[in-house]
């Protein structure tokens, strides 16, 4: 898809975001694509965020099993660092509680219990070295994520709101960063 093609498409807000609806391959499913830009009184889309756009409709299908793997990393994370007030039962740990009750026991379960919601493209590409997007996720945990796809590679996750100039320096820093609140 091209940028005029979006352009036809899009719908601007009075706060200069541009909502469009593409049907994504990766999900078998159209998703909302949201994109912020710099300017609200005059809304433009930069050729960085069309080729955002570009990275996520040219997702490979084998990539959802990396989407179904950092859903059940995120499932994993969530159930050691957070208490979902769940009744543990004599010989289960705090995790095993967790999943039991979550019905949650692999990543294709993760990914069956997740929403995937939309995709966000930010005029921020323009100062990183990557280009990004963010599939954001509501998930299995009950947490909503941003899935970062950096120069068409689906890269890591973290919370929403993150700071994607992280990924720049470190395309894993998220991750080292769980390792890290985990003592791993």
């Amino acid at each position: 898809m091209n940028k005029e093609e979006i352009l036809q498409q899009i719908t601007w807000d009075s706060y200069g975001i541009g909502k469009i609806t593409l049907f994504v391959p990766l999900f078998g499913q159209s998703l909302p694509f949201v994109f912020f830009v710099e300017n609200a009184d005059s809304p433009t889309l930069t050729d960085k965020m069309v080729a955002c756009v570009e990275d996520i409709l040219a997702l490979k299908p084998e990539d959802i099993l990396r989407v179904k793997e950092l859903l059940w990393e995120e499932c994993l994370f969530a159930f050691q660092v957070a208490d979902y007030g769940v009744d543990i039962l004599d010989g289960e740990t705090v995790l095993q509680a967790h999943l039991r009750e979550f019905e949650v026991a692999n990543a294709e379960d993760a990914y069956q219990k997740s929403e995937v919601e939309e995709i966000h493209i930010s005029h921020e590409n323009e100062v990183f070295k990557g280009q990004y997007a963010e599939i954001k996720i509501n998930t299995a945990s009950d947490n909503y994520i941003s899935v970062i796809v950096k120069n068409g590679q689906i890269i890591d996750f973290d919370d929403d709101g993150t700071y994607l100039g992280w990924f720049d320096q470190d395309e894993q820093d998220a991750h080292k960063k769980r390792k890290k609140t985990l003592g791993d």
